[in-house]
């Protein structure tokens, strides 16, 4: 039998069907609106960074099993921050290219609590969560049009601080690496726009 006829057999496909290790994959969705009709619409798989993959790893892990140093780690994914710059979806994303204010002088909008679990097959019920911010007329605007190409989810942990909460969210902030990022074709947000962002992530 020709060797070529069995590469197929030992390919990536056997190798992808016997993995067991979980993945993070992530949707984003954007959708902007005016007078409640939507005007723009973009979607796509974002990447997850070292520094997403390094929380994972301590969110999961004990320090010790009582006191106050009982976890690596106390903050939670809880802001997300837009740009209007583009780069690689790559793992190491030291941050956003070129971040924007939504509000004067802010640069990470909180998320909307509580986040969602949505269901991805009648097995599972909490292997996907999502997360959503909702911005105002006058919110990235900020009393002009701007396009908007990146978008980043962050915890509210202080890097400078060992993770420890609050994190601040003002403009000093968009040198912070972000946990998920996604680039996207240009969104163009104005005063008479609102703006939904939806970003869900499955364990797969």
């Amino acid at each position: 039998m020709n060797i070529l006829n069995l590469l197929p057999w030992f390919g990536r496909k056997k190798v992808s069907d016997a993995k067991c290790a979980p993945a993070v994959e992530g949707f984003v969705t954007i959708d902007t609106f005016e007078g409640g009709k939507q005007r723009q619409h973009v979607e796509g798989s974002n990447i997850w960074t070292l520094t997403g993959r390094e929380y994972l790893a301590e969110l999961i892990a004990l320090r010790a099993f009582s006191g106050d140093n009982t976890f690596f780690r106390n903050d939670r994914i809880a802001h997300v921050g837009v740009g209007m710059g583009s780069q690689p979806e790559v793992a190491n994303i030291p941050k956003l290219v070129a971040g924007v204010p939504y509000a004067p002088g802010e640069f990470l909008a909180r998320l909307k609590v509580p986040a969602t679990f949505p269901i991805l097959s009648s097995t599972s019920s909490r292997t996907a969560i999502r997360f959503i911010r909702e911005y105002g007329q006058n919110e990235i605007s900020l009393g002009s049009s701007t396009v908007i190409t990146e978008a980043g989810l962050f915890t509210d942990g202080n890097p400078d601080d060992n993770w420890e909460r609050p994190a601040p969210t003002g403009m000093a902030t968009v040198d912070r690496a972000p946990m998920a990022y996604k680039t996207f074709e240009p969104v163009t947000k104005t005063t008479a726009f609102t703006l939904r962002l939806v970003w869900e992530l499955r364990i797969l």
